[in-house]
């Protein structure tokens, strides 16, 4: 039914809504107010130079300028900020300033939370839940556990989507991507429904034919199907959103927002990005294809899956990935006379995600494996908060939290039954791990204005969380699980997160500030290994404590507007991940606690409006940053890896006659016995997907052109150093090397807005990166022949290949926006 209304609203097209939210429709809505930016990093309004947060905020005009549409394109406006996509139910991984997630693992919460319109998300799949009718986007950057609860320790990216207005809108836009065969149609409505009631629905459908080529062909009796088509990771998307704002009497006010949403993509694998030693066979089976040049492009190679060869693979054998979401939220404010207001918000968010793909990402034999997810999550919310609004010097905060919450993700590994004919072999492993989450917090704040220009603001949130993995292993894709036990089956944490800020504003043009932070990350249970009986899958809590300091100013006639900061964070048991050479057949997937990390640096950001050039906007930011492991032991080798290139930690004693037959050992001098080492130390290793240098530059005008149309142009550039993609060292293709991409739009329409055409390009030099790549022995199927580690040499496997997943590379978008209601 949803996809007969969208594909109608298609037809005639749809636009993201440009207008700023009402303020008196809404609980934490920003707005523009006497030409300030207002914004809810305090969980109040207040203008983005008075606040205590280095933060960039993302307006209308630039998300729909630039065709911002999802949580990736977020990367190309906000320095310091880097998004690598990953595989199956893993979903996005964030890291801004460095501190983010790099595991293998949809177990593991994200550093960087999503908070859409006050409902808190820090798992990967979420990610996905597309951007549009946005009103406006705010990227908080270090600890944020004060007001967005516990597991924010690199920041936040607050979402805040439009509400109904004071007028009647029909608002609706249709756009063509014209590289990935992109066709999106996008219709809001909007109306008052009396002074007290106001309402908005707002639709968007999408469907494309694919942006990478899968030039996959399939070698004869190996299990290998070659694609139906050549384009790769095409699909369908649609979301539907309501909102509902009601403001009975002056001093309450309601708003419910219910979103419902579904993404459907043909693929989903990681194509191989670097092969160090060629695209040969070592094992004998030609997993990658003998055209394929080993680079992070728009090209690829991936076969998919003959169903006699994997009995009961899903999907016909075609690698899929499948998200169906519902979420949304309940806002409630209620302000006293006295000057003391209560906020409830409810939220509630469930979503299903399946997924399968080629194991191996194999682009002509079929694959050893193949790997097949089924994801749930679901959570309820609900937090309050009582704070006050005295004209006195001292005003406070108090607010509590409780989330319950379960995930669960069935994890199926099959075998090829065109390598191993024992039909025992069609399941290698499968389980289920399905996690219970129970955390209630207490948070509070105190403001002290000992003078009018001057704020210490102490505040502190305590978490209690429990955490349980009820595990079941299972003989086949569809059999009966068998319930198994854990080694540490339960966590849990209890931790106070403090902070204290200094706000000194001498004038309305000057800001100066100080914040001290602590926050934490709650540790979890790897989920997309399946489970074994004894083990111990779980890893710990991840720390943060530090500070920053800044000054926010207006200059020059109040046409400049300038911000820095310098900040200084230490982390403890930053969570990452790594992954090892098969074991017993299955490659291991580790979530792990890296011991110690230093993360340093400035921001830096200037917006100029020059007074004698009406419509001309000047942005540039820029971020220096220093994040390294201080400390890191005992972390995974990277398969070949030797003992020069640094695989020298945790030897272990070889006892297989096979392998001491082959002289896979080296000599104990102390013992004389044979070992073999097993792990490297990370210490100074920069953290994944942390570049030194993050700039975003930009210009952007616009003018009237007669009595009657009004003409845009603008473009910005973004520029990356170089940045480890995935952990290890003396790996040089571990690195995406440093890039420059730019982005350009011109747009023509009605001065009304009753109308408009633009054209936008997005990545125009062609500049394809990848933001995470993983390690794995690809050309030998991973568990035909493993490459060694922690030798003084390598055997016929050598090293790991690099599978990675590109980011798009140039886009070309022509869209035009209809307004009727404002002819």
């Amino acid at each position: 039914m949803h996809k007969c209304v969208l594909l109608a609203a298609a037809s005639v097209g749809a636009i993201i809504s440009a207008n700023p939210v009402h303020a008196q429709a809404s609980n934490d809505s920003p707005r523009i107010e006497n030409g300030d930016i207002i914004v809810t990093a305090r969980k109040r309004q207040e203008s983005v130079l008075k606040v205590p947060v280095v933060e960039t905020v993302i307006t209308p005009e630039i998300l729909e300028n630039r065709q911002v549409t999802s949580i990736d394109n977020i990367t190309q406006q906000v320095t310091g900020l880097q998004i690598g996509n990953n595989v199956l139910t893993v979903g996005a991984q964030i890291s801004l300033r460095g501190v983010g997630t790099s595991s293998l693992d949809a177990g593991v919460d994200q550093s960087v939370s999503l908070n859409i319109d006050g409902l808190q998300l820090t798992q990967g799949a979420s990610y996905s839940v597309g951007f549009f009718d946005m009103a406006q986007v705010e990227v908080l950057k270090g600890p944020q556990a004060l007001f967005y609860g516990k597991n924010s320790p690199g920041g936040v990216i607050a979402v805040h989507t439009a509400d109904p207005g004071d007028e009647v809108e029909l608002i609706a836009r249709a756009s063509y991507g014209f590289e990935a065969r992109q066709k999106r149609g996008e219709l809001i409505m909007s109306a008052p429904l009396g002074d007290t009631l106001g309402i908005r629905v707002a639709s968007m459908y999408q469907k494309e034919d694919g942006y990478f080529i899968n030039k996959a062909t399939a070698l004869p009796g190996t299990g290998a199907v070659t694609p139906s088509s050549t384009r790769y990771n095409g699909g369908e998307e649609y979301i539907v959103r309501g909102t509902v704002v009601w403001k009975p009497i002056y001093n309450f006010s309601a708003r419910l927002k219910m979103n419902t949403t579904q993404k459907d993509i043909t693929g989903g694998s990681a194509p191989i990005g670097s092969c160090p030693d060629g695209n040969g066979a070592p094992a004998g089976i030609p997993f990658i294809n003998p055209a394929d040049d080993c680079k992070v492009d728009r090209t690829l190679y991936v076969v998919n899956l003959d169903p006699a060869a994997f009995p009961g693979v899903r999907n016909n054998g075609v690698p899929f990935m499948k998200y169906k979401t519902n979420f949304g939220t309940l806002e409630l404010q209620y302000n006293f006379d006295s000057g003391i207001s209560i906020d409830s918000t409810t939220g509630y968010y469930h979503t299903v995600v399946d997924g399968l793909l080629n194991g191996v990402n194999s682009g002509y034999a079929g694959p050893s494996l193949i790997a097949d997810n089924h994801f749930k999550r679901r959570d309820f919310t609900q937090e309050i908060r009582i704070q006050s609004d005295f004209n006195t010097p001292l005003n406070f905060l108090l607010g509590g939290f409780y989330q319950d919450a379960n995930v669960s993700n069935r994890v199926y590994v099959g075998g090829n039954l065109a390598y191993f004919i024992n039909p025992a072999y069609t399941t290698l492993a499968a389980g289920i791990n399905d996690v219970s989450i129970k955390a209630k917090s207490v948070f509070g704040q105190l403001r002290y204005k000992p003078v009018e220009t001057l704020e210490i603001a102490a505040g502190v949130r305590y978490t209690d969380e429990k955490r349980h993995d009820d595990a079941s292993s299972l003989s086949g894709l569809y059999a009966t699980p068998t319930p198994i036990s854990l080694a540490n089956p339960t966590l849990r944490s209890k931790n106070w997160s403090p902070e204290l800020t200094i706000t000194y504003t001498p004038t309305d043009d000057l800001t100066i500030f100080g914040a001290l932070k602590q926050g934490y990350k709650s540790g979890s249970f790897i989920m997309t290994a399946p489970p074994y009986p004894g083990q111990d899958n779980s890893f710990g809590d991840e720390r943060v404590r530090g500070g920053e300091v800044g000054v926010k100013a207006r200059l020059a006639d109040r046409s400049l507007l300038v911000n820095t900061a310098f900040y200084y964070y230490k982390y403890s048991d930053l969570q990452v991940g790594a992954n090892e050479v098969a074991a017993g057949g299955i490659p291991q997937i580790h979530t792990i606690n890296a011991g110690k990390s230093k993360v340093y640096g400035v921001d830096f950001d200037l917006t100029y409006r020059p007074p004698s050039l009406d419509g001309l906007t000047a942005t540039l930011s820029v971020n220096w940053n220093h994040a390294r492991f201080t400390d890191f032991p005992n972390a995974p080798c990277w398969g070949g890896q030797r003992i020069q290139d640094g695989c020298d930690q945790l030897p272990y004693v070889v006892t297989d006659p096979g392998e001491i037959a082959a002289g896979n050992y080296v000599v104990d001098q102390s013992t004389g016995d044979f070992i073999r080492y097993s792990s490297q130390n990370l210490a100074g290793l920069p953290l994944p997907k942390a570049p030194n240098w993050s700039i975003n530059a930009g210009l952007d005008y616009s003018t009237d052109v007669g009595r009657d149309f009004r003409l845009g142009i603008g473009g910005n550039v973004q520029y990356s150093s170089k940045f480890l993609t995935d952990l290890g060292k003396n790996r040089p293709d571990f690195y995406q090397e440093g890039f420059a991409k730019f982005n350009a739009h011109l747009n023509f329409g009605a001065q009304n807005e009753a109308w408009s055409i633009a054209l936008i390009g997005n990545n125009i030099f062609n500049k394809y990166t990848a933001g995470n790549c993983t390690n794995f022995s690809g050309a030998t199927g991973q568990i035909f022949l493993s490459p060694l580690t922690g030798l003084d040499k390598r055997n016929a496997a050598g090293v790991d290949e690099l599978a990675c997943i590109p980011d798009r590379g140039r886009e070309v978008f022509l869209r035009l926006t209809l307004k009727p209601t404002a002819w």
